[in-house]
């Protein structure tokens, strides 16, 4: 039996106002961006500093990651539709895997460029002092954007704003590059930008494997950490009415986390009690997880992983049992309600539970004969452990619960095969 827990999700506004604040960070990094990469090519072009205007052509080419950041916050948080039942959470970590990749690009970029720069120094042209202060705020201005950003990544809890935040550092790593190639130039060591560049395009590519390498695990669904998983089946073990755990898995999206997991509960447990053993326990996820978007809770009442296959599919049916109980005399008006059956063990447990309108012709009947006909169900179906009958007799005044008399039980352990004469 799978549940699917009835307490509600969190409200999709909740994931819009985040959406949005993710969507509002990369603008304002937009606005930074756009400035500064302005202010490098007027000052650059001015100061004959060729590498500032480089570094510009970088910076506007980090708007179009910018612009991605946004459309990923604003997509990921949508609500749920028909094409994307479980939200659009994987958009972000498109996203992040796409950053991954341009950190990586803009790190070997770098190791290339510096490789040339160490073979062509002589031929660098003479730089200006304004350079070098364009250089040194555009350094300051995006140091200070990676921490703003990396602050406001932690707190929404957005690995896509992290990545951006990590992104520019890049490009104060780019800007730190320019301002030594520069000051370096100025002061007659001109070697020290190459070598600068070699240092920060290998700190830079690193970045973006990790980047790009935690993207794809999230994308090919692997499982939480060991010590969340660890934490998530205590939660689950310590439920009451849970007697036993299997089959637990778990994966992300985004920030979000997914659980599937099937519990076992008393063998003869109701449906609706089961099922209300399986929205306790995602109740009890969603309090101690605030990050958890959804459990699917498989209640199981025995452990299917040790079961044969298709033993459940070669026991008697519930129709074979109809059928072969409106055959006998007494029971020529049962239905399907009257029939409770339990599979466990291999074994089928059958309950009858009489309706109190047909009591009274029921318990009129002559015992022996009552007793020989069900006898007689046990020899068509040897995989019949027991059977009990139950006889409701009136509901009880007041309560209007319904009281049931047990005319006969008679548990009796699996007999050897063949099973043909077991008695009842």
């Amino acid at each position: 039996m799978s549940s699917k827990p009835s307490i509600p999700s969190p409200p999709p506004d909740a994931a819009r106002m985040r959406g949005n604040a993710i969507a509002r960070a990369s603008f304002t990094a937009m606005a930074i961006n756009a400035t500064l990469a302005i202010l490098q090519i007027l000052i650059g072009l001015a100061a004959n500093a060729f590498s500032l205007v480089a570094d510009a052509i970088h910076t506007l080419a980090d708007l179009t990651t910018d612009a991605m950041v946004s459309w990923a916050g604003r997509s990921a948080g949508a609500p749920p539709d028909a094409e994307h039942p479980y939200g659009h959470g994987r958009f972000e970590t498109l996203v992040s895997f796409i950053l991954g990749l341009v950190l990586l690009g803009v790190g070997c970029g770098f190791l290339w460029a510096a490789g040339m720069k160490l073979q062509t120094l002589e031929h660098a042209p003479p730089i200006e002092i304004p350079a070098l202060v364009m250089a040194v705020i555009t350094l300051l201005a995006k140091e200070g954007m990676f921490h703003w950003l990396y602050r406001r990544g932690r707190a929404l809890k957005a690995k896509v704003l992290e990545a951006a935040a990590w992104h520019a550092r890049s490009d104060a790593a780019s800007s730190l590059v320019v301002a030594i190639g520069i000051g370096g130039s100025l002061a007659g060591y001109r070697f020290l930008e190459p070598l600068a560049a070699a240092l920060v395009g290998f700190m830079i590519a690193s970045m973006g494997v990790r980047f790009a390498y935690r993207a794809v695990r999230e994308l090919v669904d692997t499982g939480l950490e060991p010590e969340e998983v660890a934490r998530l089946t205590e939660t689950i073990r310590t439920t009451p009415g849970v007697e036993d755990l299997h089959q637990i898995r778990t994966r992300r999206m985004a920030d979000r986390i997914l659980v599937d997991a099937h519990i076992q509960v008393a063998p003869r447990l109701s449906v609706s009690e089961g099922h209300r053993v399986a929205d306790t326990v995602f109740a009890r996820l969603k309090g101690r997880f605030p990050n958890l978007d959804d459990a699917l809770i498989h209640v199981d009442h025995e452990n299917d992983t040790t079961r044969p296959p298709g033993q459940l599919q070669a026991l008697t049916d519930r129709t074979e049992v109809v059928q072969d109980l409106r055959a006998l005399p007494a029971f020529a008006a049962a239905s399907p309600d009257w029939i409770v059956l339990h599979y466990l063990g291999g074994r089928t447990y059958l309950d009858l539970l009489v309706p109190a309108k047909h009591a009274p012709s029921l318990l009129a009947a002559d015992r022996a004969a009552l007793f020989s006909q069900l006898d007689a169900l046990r020899q068509r179906h040897p995989d019949l452990a027991s059977l009990r009958l139950f006889v409701e007799l009136a509901p009880e005044p007041g309560t209007g619960s319904e009281k049931l008399h047990q005319i006969s039980a008679n548990e009796v352990p699996p007999p050897p095969p063949p099973a043909g004469n077991a008695s009842l």
